[in-house]
C-alpha cells in the first residue's frame, strides 16, 4: 500500500532527525488510532486551467467521513520522556467542495488532504497538548469545465497522491486508562493548511483549509 510505504518513510526520516536531540534517559513509547470528522470554514479556492481564466470562489467542503472510498482517520506515534514527546502523526483528512458552480463540476480529495506531521507533545494535568507542522499530501479528483481528471496515474508511485503544501495543527486531548498499557483517547484539533500545486483537470489548484477536527480512539504505551 502506498501510505504503508509512506508512513514508514517518513517515521525513519523523523527518527533520524530527532535522535540526535534526544537524551538516553527512559523513554516509552505510545501508538494511537483514531476515526472522528471535521467542520471546515470557508475558506479561498483558485482553479487554474491551461487557456482558460482562472476561477476564484469561497469554497464550502464536507467532510464525508465515513462514506466513498476512503473513511477519515488519524494515527500517531510518540517517543515519551517523562511529560514529553516528539511524534510522527497522519490525518486522512477529506475534503468534498459542496459549492460546486457550472465550471467547477466536482472537486473532491476523498483519497485525502493528507496531513504528516513532525510535533511535540506534553502532558499538563490531565490534558495532553499537541503542535505540529509538515507536509500536505492530496489526491485530488476534478471535473473543471467538463473536462475529467485522470485521479488514478500521476505523482507518488504514479498513484495520484502529490506533495502539495504545508499545514500546521494543535490539539488537546485526554487519555482515559484502561488498564496500565491500554487507553481511550480523546481529541480535538485545529489545522490550517495551503496546498499551493494541487493537480486538478487541465491544471492545478490552490486549496486552503481550515478545520476544527473531533477525535476518539485507542491508545497503547509500550
Amino acid at each position: 500500500m502506498l501510505f504503508n510505504k509512506l508512513k514508514i518513510v517518513i517515521f525513519v526520516l523523523g527518527a533520524l532527525a530527532l535522535g540526535g536531540g534526544i537524551a538516553a534517559e527512559a523513554q516509552t513509547v505510545s501508538v494511537e488510532l483514531m476515526t472522528g470528522t471535521a467542520f471546515n470554514f470557508p475558506t479561498g479556492l483558485t482553479v487554474h486551467q491551461s487557456g482558460q481564466p482562472d476561477l476564484q470562489l469561497t469554497a464550502n467542503y464536507d467532510t464525508n467521513p465515513f462514506g466513498d472510498e476512503a473513511p477519515y482517520y488519524s494515527w500517531r506515534v510518540g517517543l515519551w520522556n517523562g511529560d514529553e514527546a516528539w511524534e510522527i502523526q497522519h490525518i486522512h483528512h477529506k475534503l468534498y467542495l459542496s459549492n460546486t458552480t457550472a465550471e467547477i463540476q466536482d472537486l473532491e480529495m476523498c483519497h485525502g488532504f493528507n496531513y504528516f506531521f513532525l510535533g511535540h507533545a506534553w502532558k499538563r494535568a490531565e490534558l495532553v497538548f499537541h503542535l505540529g507542522i509538515g507536509p500536505i499530501v492530496t489526491h485530488p479528483q476534478s471535473i473543471i469545465r467538463g473536462q475529467v481528471q485522470d485521479s488514478d496515474h500521476g505523482g507518488l508511485f504514479d498513484a495520484g497522491y502529490y506533495v502539495s503544501g504545508i499545514g500546521i495543527q494543535g490539539a488537546v486531548g485526554k487519555n482515559l486508562p484502561l488498564n496500565p498499557n491500554l487507553f481511550v483517547v480523546l481529541e480535538v484539533a485545529a489545522t490550517a493548511g495551503w496546498a499551493w500545486w494541487a493537480p486538478t483537470a487541465g491544471g492545478y489548484s490552490e486549496v486552503t483549509n481550515l478545520a476544527l477536527h473531533g477525535h476518539v480512539g485507542m491508545g497503547y504505551g509500550f
